[in-house]
């Protein structure tokens, strides 16, 4: 007995997941950059005022 050819299936391959990442390049009317480097320099502001204040102790 031979299969009618629209009956036959060949299987499939299953393909993982594909994610996609978005990255929002902007916080409001900023850049992203922008937010960081401000981050960065409060971080490292606070840090110096630290050590400055410990090395005064």
């Amino acid at each position: 007995m031979s299969k009618d050819s629209n009956t036959q299936h060949r299987a499939t391959r299953q393909h993982p997941p594909t994610k996609i990442i978005v990255e929002r390049h902007y916080v409001g009317t900023e850049k992203m950059e922008t937010v960081f480097k401000r981050i960065a320099e409060e971080q490292i502001t606070k840090r110096v005022k630290e050590i400055a204040e410990n090395s005064v102790n």
